[in-house]
């Protein structure tokens, strides 16, 4: 991730460790502990919609898109308060 600069070297109080996790043959995995970034993190709730109202309008819209984003943390912009935060030594 560093080659295709998805990541960056950096200082921070807030920067969490990052280790590689060996599993039987696999590859390693990098993983982060963020627990004292999410100990300084302030929680916000959003209620869920009600299922029945969201299937009513889906019901009556002429396009539907769904999208897969299990890659797509990679590809949101931080704020420099939140890059400070949020980047592994």
């Amino acid at each position: 991730m560093l080659d295709l600069n998805i990541i960056e070297i950096g200082q921070s109080d807030y920067a969490p460790p990052m280790i590689l996790v060996e599993a039987p043959g696999k590859e390693p995995l990098p993983c982060i502990d963020y627990k004292l970034v999410n100990a300084n993190v302030r929680t916000q709730y959003f209620p869920l919609p009600n299922i029945e109202e969201r299937v009513e309008r889906v019901s009556a819209a002429k396009y539907i898109t769904v999208i897969d984003i299990a890659k797509g943390y990679w590809q949101i912009p931080l704020s420099e308060r939140a890059h400070d935060v949020a980047q592994p030594l």
